[in-house]
């Protein structure tokens, strides 16, 4: 009952052997002296490079946050363990960044992510930590769009002026709709963000992302999202982003594309690559019964 078939287990181990070779470079490129953060990182690499005849279960469906900025409102199935791994290179800007979910119930989802590897004009290290929650209090339906409240924290875990140097706060407002095949997601982000004095500089991200299936497991998704300045040093951005997916398997989703800058101190353009993997089911007790996922 449990487990893949024969593709399956092939699919296992492809995502074991990556995960595998991102771990020896972790090994490589984060300092001992993040150890609190590479032991979570490793740990997190651990769970998805164990054996697919061990932690698979029928029926698990991916639910990518990738390749966007903005995040659907369907959280994670119930006591599913899901995992996105990703790469953004760019001129001046390269990293790895991860992001761990897990469904506590229908609509409750906890969330936590960090660039275990993160380089910046010269410069490179482990980028901060984030964690929080995800909370759906409305679903699609024919008058109106499903819709969630997601509350993230950050740490300042990174080095020099690899990351934020202080505690940052996000609060957002997720919309999602379904128009017969094209998928919508709407993000309204309000961050505050920690100063050495004191107090907070504010901004507000919004983000639009459309998707859409193309042929068999392969789909496409575009956004445009922008940021208001937060201070008088920092100008407003905004960027454009196409890319493409492919589904291996309902439970690993695989992206590649772009993403260009409209304005602001961004790079002008950067690859982005990574995937979304379902590892478990934590509570056992998945079921064709329960709701279908929303398209991404």
């Amino acid at each position: 009952m449990f487990g893949f078939g024969s593709s399956g287990r092939e699919t296992g181990r492809a995502v074991a052997a990556a995960s595998s070779t991102l771990y020896l470079g972790i090994l490589v490129e984060v300092p001992f002296h993040h150890s609190p953060t590479r032991f979570a990182v490793v740990a997190f690499i651990v769970l998805i490079s164990l054996p697919s005849n061990l932690v698979g279960q029928d029926e698990l469906s991916a639910v990518p946050n990738r390749p966007t900025v903005s995040t659907p409102v369907q959280p994670v199935q119930p006591g599913v363990l899901e995992t996105e791994w990703g790469v953004n290179a760019a001129a001046s800007h390269q990293d790895i960044n991860g992001l761990l979910k897990f469904g506590v119930s229908l609509n409750f989802e906890l969330r936590f992510t960090n660039n275990p590897i993160t380089a910046d004009s010269g410069t490179h290290g482990v980028g901060d930590t984030a964690a929080g929650f995800k909370y759906r209090f409305m679903r699609d339906s024919a008058h109106h769009p499903s819709a969630a409240f997601m509350y993230m924290v950050t740490a300042p875990t990174a080095g020099g002026a690899l990351g934020t140097d202080e505690i940052d706060h996000a609060l957002t407002l997720l919309l999602s709709k379904d128009l017969g095949k094209h998928h919508f997601d709407f993000n309204t982000i309000v961050n505050l963000l920690g100063k050495p004095q004191g107090g907070f500089d504010r901004s507000v991200l919004n983000a639009l992302a459309w998707s859409h299936p193309l042929r068999a497991k392969l789909g496409t998704t575009a956004e445009l999202w922008g940021s208001t300045s937060p201070n008088a040093a920092t100008p407003a951005i905004a960027q454009f982003l196409a890319a493409a997916t492919y589904a291996v398997q309902p439970r690993l989703i695989l992206d590649f594309g772009m993403a260009a800058r409209i304005t602001g101190h961004i790079p002008d353009a950067i690859f982005i690559a990574g995937f979304t993997y379902s590892i478990t089911d934590l509570y056992h007790r998945h079921s064709r019964m329960q709701a279908r996922p929303e398209r991404r």
